[in-house]
């Protein structure tokens, strides 16, 4: 594995933690609209990089400066499982903190198996859509606009197992988010929500959704 040159401290990807974001040079399969990272950390990988043993070094050497490490990307799942699990038992052993996964959740049974083996403590998961109601050939262009990417019944049946996955996880450090994509009605996001309540009240779950504002570059 790969990741972005520069690992950082952030205050506020998780509240009430100090958390040490990495970000993935492995890939995506998204090209969401207005993407931060999308230029240089999935369309060019940088040249400059570090990889996973300069992120075991740096934990040892720094891991009582944070209490929780968030893995990004990209899309950090698009790595093989092994790769994947390897790299999750290794900073396990050495890191103390919270381990923190973010996610498209494409890769639902990879989330699955992470959850099970106990190799993450929260998962952070974007519903970008509305995927109950929105219908793989007659909605294309939605998904194109927004997501980048030309759906299938099979792709939202994935994604919407994994919000159910995180919402069924039930830790304190799990979020269903979403951003506020200015190319989209407010209808959009009010059918999000009220889809996430429902399925939260159906599982019994507190997992937080944040509706977070579009960040213009």
């Amino acid at each position: 594995m790969k990741f972005y040159n520069h690992f950082i401290r952030t205050f506020q990807d998780l509240p009430d933690h100090t958390t040490l974001l990495v970000h993935s040079l492995s890939g995506c399969l998204l090209h969401c609209y207005g993407c931060h990272n999308y230029d240089e950390i999935v369309a060019n990988t940088p040249k400059n990089y570090k990889t996973k043993e300069d992120l075991y070094a740096y934990l040892e050497r720094n891991g009582f400066l944070f209490d929780a490490v968030m893995l990004s990307g990209g899309e950090f799942l698009i790595d093989k499982m092994v790769d994947i699990t390897d790299l999750l038992k290794k900073v396990r052993s050495i890191f103390k903190g919270k381990i923190i996964v973010t996610t498209c959740g494409i890769y639902h049974t990879k989330l699955k198996r992470l959850i099970a083996e106990g190799l993450v403590d929260g998962i952070h998961i974007d519903m970008k859509l509305p995927y109950h109601v929105l219908d793989p050939r007659e909605d294309q262009n939605i998904f194109q606009d927004v997501m980048g990417i030309k759906p299938n019944q099979q792709l939202i049946e994935n994604l919407l197992d994994s919000i159910d996955t995180v919402i069924q996880h039930n830790s304190p450090l799990d979020q269903v988010r979403t951003v506020k994509y200015p190319i989209l009605a407010d209808i959009f996001f009010d059918e999000i929500r009220d889809y996430v309540e429902k399925r939260k009240s159906y599982f019994q779950s507190d997992v937080p959704y944040y509706l977070n504002p579009f960040q213009y570059v």
